[in-house]
This record gives C-alpha cells, structure tokens and sequence, in this order.
C-alpha cells in the first residue's frame, strides 16, 4: 500500500538551524526571531479569524432586530424613538450582547446598538434638510444602512474563508488530536467549568470603546509593527526614535507614548541590529544611542509581555510606559534601577564594539588574496636571479628593461636573492597589481629552479645531459670532492649536493 506523505506538506517548521545568515545577524537571534514571526504569524491569523467571527454573528443579530421592525412597524412608529425600543424589548432579549474572547465588556447590547444606529440616522437625515420625523425618510436610511451591512457581511465572510484555508496549509499542535486514548468526563463538572469561562470572557481585558458609527463595531485592536517577512526591517518612527538624544528621557517618553506601535520584539531587535551597522561604519556614537533607545523598547515591552495581552492596549501600554519611566528612570531616591539599565546598554554595547572587531579581521583575513612563490616538486627549489646588468646580449639587455619596470620595493627584494624578501612584497599588495609583477619578473628570468641531487648517478646523469650541451663548466663541482671520487671509485658516496 504506497504511503501518502503529502501531509507532511503542511508542517511549518520553525528551527532553521541550517540557514545561512548575514555575518553582522547572530545566528541564533535570527532563528529566535524567525520562530517568533511564526508563532506570531499564527496567532494574528487565529485573532483575525476570532474577530470576523464575531464581527459576522454581530451581523446576524442586528440584521434580525432590523428586519422584523421594517416587517411589523409603520412608518409612523419607525420615527419615534420611545415605539422602537417598546419593540425590541418585547420581542428580543435586552441583554444580549456580542459574546467573544476579543469583545469589548463594555459594549452595548444589541437591543441597544439599533436604538444608537435610529438616533444616528435623524442626525442623518438633519444634516441633509430632511424631516426626522418622517417615518418614511428613516425607513430609506434604515435599508441604506441596512444594504451597507449585507455588503460588509459578505466581505467579512470571504476574508474568513480565506484565513480557514490559510490555517489548513499549516499544522500546529492546536491541530493535533489523540486517536487511541479513553478516558472519563464528568459532563456536570465540565458544565460548570464552561460556565465560569464564559464568565471570565466576559469580563476579559480587552481594548475598544463604545461606538455609533455607520456600522457597529467593536472598537478596532492596534496592532505592534512586525515585519515578518524582514526581521531587519525598521519603520520610520522607529529609526526617527533611534535618533533621539541618549540623555532626554523626557523626549523618549513622550514619542513612545505617541507611537506605541514601534514597541514590538521585532522593532526592537531590528534597531539593535542598526548598531552594527553604524560600528561598522566607525561611528561608534551612533551605535550607542540606538543601543540605549534599543534597551528603551525592550524594558518597556517586557514589562507589557507580563499582562499577557495579544495586541495592543493602548490603556495597560500607556500605564507601563509612565511606571517604567518614573520607578527607573526619574527615580532619584533609588538611583539603582536606572544604573543597571545604563549598564546593560554599555554591556550590550561592548558586545557589539567586540563583533564588529571579529567581523573586520576575518574578512580581512578572508577577503584578500595574495601570490606566493613556491615549489610545488619536492625534489627543487625555486631560486632568486639578477639579470646580467653587463652583457651586451640582446636577450639579457631585455631581461634587464623589464626588471627595471619593477617597483624599487621589489627590486630591493629581489637583489637580496632570498625568496622570502620577494614573497613578502607579494603579500602586500592587491592580487592584480602582484600579477603584473609577476608577468615582468618572468619576462627578466628572475625566478629560476634549482634541482636537489640525492645521489652520485642523478649527478652523472644531469652532468651527461650538460656535456652534451656543451654547458659541462657550469655542473662541475669542487675539486677536491671530484679528485676523492675518482681515487676511491669503488666507495658509495651518499651526496645531496645541489647543482645550479
């Protein structure tokens, strides 16, 4: 039976540990960071659908209220206030309201909402130099209204099917399922337990105000600035907040109380991160300012991480920032909060001096290359030679005309006939300015190779070869070793003599 791994298509995995990332990103941040956007990803996703869910039953309800009152009202009753509301208490619950882990406790309920949405629409109809009172003028607002609804519901359904099967591409263990385990529940208690949740979701901390606008929502939730496609990516109230002066406190208080959106994991870290950068580009007063605003964010948000809210609560976020700012920062009777947070930021910013140092010698050490002379047989030597400055050869004349090309560093090298000397001046300079040297030193014939000779019959050998050359002078050796050779013939002389 073949086996259907297509499933496994689906898995979102959130631990790269083989990835390749810029040499400035520690490794280990941005695989922290990664995983972070995933989680975080899910979760907005999850809160959407929570959202238009409960935006979608909302709907439902107030469209019921709204159509039996068009059905059973005349317009004589629709215009005054007092007959609608006799209407909907006798006909739907008064205290019904929208129920969810992302509403408002404070919102109106939904007998409430229609009787909001009639007012709105006499100050409608005033604005337009209509009779409010005329029942058949509020009854065209009603099923204008009425119109906008249905198409905001469809909207709001179509964005819901496509997060549905946005989810379905992804498995988390919120979808993972026990197949083969029994156990036993006891439904009164379970009841219960239900009971109090919904009593707790009830009275859940949860942002938003109430509202008449054209359609009543819950108040929308803000949202922290997260690039997650882009971990290094900064928004321009971040970067213009990574300007400001390390010593005014007062100015950093106030701009995030303005722009709390840029309090995020991602922000912060993505600020941090422009420390390198500037270090790398020697300016080290820079990274230290976005270092400490760096160091800001992130106090404050991990306080903000301890309520354990998803989103942004403008409220519990404005709280965290004044208490942050007066018990550590402006807290002059216990200085000791404000130090250890000075010394974090020195601590985080010797770190970054400390990389940015490591980084520079390896791509110095990684980013030049050089030539270098050198043997590659064992068995020779390569040698320095100066041309002959005296012959009146054409040949060496041309050997001469190119060595005079060189730089007067190499030549200075090269009249010390020590391969070293030449090699050291190589690994000074840019490999295409070395590759030109080169073409003229062999031009003039200055490197040579000098053979290593183990024995007596490797000597004969090449001094046969010479002879026959009519080169025999230039192979002889000394005299008196030849002499000692030719009177005791009969003895192995193990030599390693070296011929030029």
């Amino acid at each position: 039976m073949p086996i259907d791994y297509s499933k496994w298509d689906k898995l979102e995995l959130s631990d790269d540990s083989d990835i390749e990332v810029h040499p400035n990103v520690d490794k280990k941040s941005f695989i922290k960071w990664k995983q972070q956007s995933i989680h975080e990803a899910r979760a907005k996703r999850n809160h959407d659908i929570a959202n238009l869910e409960t935006q979608i039953s909302m709907y439902s309800h107030l469209n019921k209220r709204v159509d039996k009152l068009l059905s059973s009202v005349d317009d004589q009753s629709l215009a005054e206030k007092d007959n609608v509301t006799k209407f909907l208490n006798a006909n739907f619950d008064k205290t019904e309201k929208p129920q969810g882990p992302n509403v408002d406790p404070e919102i109106p309920p939904f007998n409430e909402m229609v009787e909001d949405l009639f007012e709105q629409l006499e100050g409608d109809a005033k604005k337009q130099g209509l009779n409010p009172r005329d029942g058949s003028v509020i009854r065209s607002f009603v099923l204008g209204h009425r119109s906008r609804i249905d198409k905001v519901t469809v909207e709001a359904k179509q964005k819901l099917q496509e997060l549905y099967k946005e989810k379905e591409l992804h498995i988390s263990s919120d979808d993972i399922k026990t197949g083969f385990d029994s156990g036993f529940m006891n439904r009164k208690a379970n009841e219960e337990e239900e009971k109090k949740a919904a009593d707790l979701q009830k009275v859940a901390v949860a942002n938003g105000s109430k509202t008449t606008s054209d359609v009543p929502l819950p108040a929308p939730q803000l949202q922290f600035i997260e690039y997650g496609d882009d971990v290094m990516k900064l928004a321009p109230d971040t970067e213009e907040f990574g300007s400001l002066s390390v010593g005014d406190f007062k100015a950093s208080e106030h701009f995030l109380l303005k722009h709390m959106q840029i309090i995020s994991e991602q922000q912060k870290d993505a600020l941090m991160m422009k420390a390198f950068e500037y270090q790398m580009q020697d300016e080290p007063k820079h990274a230290y300012q976005v270092i400490h605003q760096s160091e800001l964010m992130g106090y404050v948000r991990e306080i903000y991480n301890t309520k354990k809210i998803p989103f942004l609560h403008v409220g519990q976020m404005t709280e965290v920032i004044q208490l942050f700012f007066k018990r550590v920062i402006y807290n002059s009777a216990n200085p000791a909060g404000k130090k250890s947070f000075l010394e974090s930021v020195q601590s985080k910013f010797d770190h970054v001096k400390n990389r940015v140092k490591i980084i520079q010698q390896e791509q110095e050490q990684e980013g030049v290359e050089t030539i270098q002379l050198k043997s590659l047989d064992e068995s020779t030597e390569l040698e320095v030679n100066l041309p002959n400055f005296e012959s009146p050869n054409p040949e060496d004349k041309k050997k001469v005309e190119a060595f005079s090309k060189l730089p007067e560093k190499m030549k200075d090298a090269i009249k010390t006939k020590n391969l070293d000397n030449v090699n050291a001046v190589f690994a000074e300079i840019p490999i295409e300015e070395a590759e030109s040297y080169l073409d003229l030193i062999n031009e003039a014939e200055i490197i040579g190779v000098k053979a290593l000779l183990e024995n007596e019959e490797d000597f004969k050998h090449l001094q046969d070869e010479y002879r026959n050359q009519g080169r025999f002078e230039e192979l002889t050796l000394e005299e008196r070793s030849q002499e000692k050779q030719q009177a005791q013939p009969q003895e192995a002389v193990n030599t390693s003599d070296t011929v030029d």
